[in-house]
């Protein structure tokens, strides 16, 4: 139940009009420029104009240090500050502890206001009562911009109907992009991809562009082990009307692995692996393939849309790459796999209100587009930032990316009882053991399915 203040709340709705409601360039250098992220600490949002106003409100913010987590918020969180005269604290989390520190933080009363979050954990943290439901908020005090959030974005942040958090860093795959060194294909005189090219190209083109005495790789993924980063490439297998490609049942309670059409995935990619036309990961640089990617070691490479644009932050000039759409199926299906990462506000938290207006600001229009011009990520959930003209100047495949989302993109591999961690903990250390040939297909694919239903069996957590 939100507090009844009402002269505050005015306060802060007028203020969202004004002042915190302005797009542009001109309110975007008002704003501090923010530091360097450091490894982890709390910080003080103090504006534009040095020492925060008086106030005995402060709102204390979740956000990982890692990749440009941290400098939306931290800028915005100063501009809030600044013309609310609310103190903004942030807090930074490193992001493989956030899942374990929200959870033991809430039960200690010493959780932050708002909070930051992934699909992994977002679900059973929801059905744990730690993030507030923001519904009856959404209906009498939304966000001035919200129809622009693309809908199957918002669905798949719900639970049952449930509103609880609004989108940060939005992926329509983990997989969905593919970047191509243009130097390797040239050298090869190999074609570059084309927008819809299919599976059966892309082979083609890595087989060519591969050279094991050179130790060039033809392709190469951020992942073929973790769920949601296999299942984007898996949906673009089988018709495009059916789910059969899915690892799990809609309902989220079956797994549906050991079948004919993921045991033809499964040959597809273990010929290329076993053929070094992909990399197992004895061949990684610094544990990474993307890295072999950014070295010039792999002809094409297969990321998120947002890894496009730190590929091209840290390859500079040393070779030309641009990027395409992973490639379709054999029947024609462009998969997609919702994941990303949510901002929440603590239902334990004493200030709902200021908090809601702030997680207005985070998840807005220009903070998605500050998203990429500021922190170098991808937008959060707006069409507007997917297709803002700085944004896609940047990387265009954004703009690219933007029709797959206003199409709709199919959810997040989310099993029914949220155990997801323990699911997808299990199901890429077996895998994994397919991918680096350690036992075949045939003999192991039961097994995943058999250890990864015990788990998708199991009882909501407590």
């Amino acid at each position: 139940m939100l507090r009844n203040n009402v002269t505050r709340r005015k306060f802060l709705q007028g203020l969202a009009v004004t002042g915190l409601g302005a797009l542009g360039a001109q309110v975007m250098a008002a704003c501090a420029a923010p530091g360097p992220a450091s490894s982890g600490g709390a910080t003080e949002a103090t504006g534009a104009s040095g020492e925060p106003a008086a106030t005995d409100v402060t709102l204390r913010v979740q956000v990982p240090p890692e990749a440009g987590q941290s400098v939306m918020p931290t800028i915005f969180g100063e501009r809030f500050q600044q013309e609310t005269g609310i103190k903004v604290i942030i807090e930074e989390t490193i992001y493989s502890e956030i899942e374990t520190k929200t959870q033991t933080g809430f039960i200690s009363g010493t959780l932050q206001d708002l909070l930051y979050g992934h699909h992994r954990w977002l679900f059973i943290n929801y059905l744990k009562g730690i993030y507030m439901e923001i519904d009856d908020l959404l209906a009498s005090d939304p966000p001035a911009d919200f129809d622009d959030i693309y809908p199957s974005v918002m669905a798949g942040n719900s639970w049952n109907g449930k509103n609880f958090s609004m989108p940060g860093v939005v992926h329509p795959g983990g997989n969905i992009a593919v970047s191509y060194n243009k130097q390797i294909l040239a050298d090869k005189g190999l074609p570059e991809p084309q927008e819809g090219w299919t599976i059966s190209d892309w082979t083609e083109l890595a087989k060519a562009a591969a050279d094991e005495a050179a130790g060039i790789f033809g392709l190469g993924f951020d992942s073929m082990s973790a769920m949601h980063y296999y299942s984007n490439f898996s949906r673009s297998w089988g018709s495009p009307d059916s789910t059969e490609s899915w690892i799990m049942d809609a309902e989220g309670t079956r797994l549906t692995f050991n079948t004919d059409l993921h045991r033809e995935i499964g040959a597809w990619y273990v010929d290329l692996l076993e053929s070094k036309v992909a990399p197992r990961k004895a061949d990684y640089i610094e544990g990474s393939a993307g890295r072999l990617f950014v070295a010039g070691f792999s002809a094409t490479h297969a990321s998120t849309v947002g890894n496009v644009n730190s590929f091209l932050n840290q390859i500079g000039g040393k070779f030309e790459m641009d990027a395409v759409l992973l490639p379709v199926g054999p029947e024609g299906r462009q998969g997609t796999c919702y994941s990303g990462n949510q901002h929440m506000i603590n239902s334990a938290t004493k200030y709902p209100e200021e908090a809601w207006e702030l997680l207005k600001l985070y998840s807005s229009t220009e903070a998605g587009i500050s998203m990429v011009l500021d922190g170098k990520l991808q937008p959060n959930g707006h069409k507007s930032a997917w297709t803002d003209p700085k944004v896609n100047e940047i990387n265009r495949m954004f703009g690219v990316t933007d029709r797959l989302l206003t199409a709709g993109i199919e959810p997040y591999p989310m099993p029914k009882n949220t155990r997801f961690t323990e699911a997808n903990n299990t199901f890429q250390n077996e895998i994994d053991l397919i991918w680096e040939g350690e036992v075949s297909w045939e003999e192991h694919a039961p097994v995943i399915e058999e250890k990864v239903q015990a788990i998708l069996d199991l009882p909501l957590p407590e």
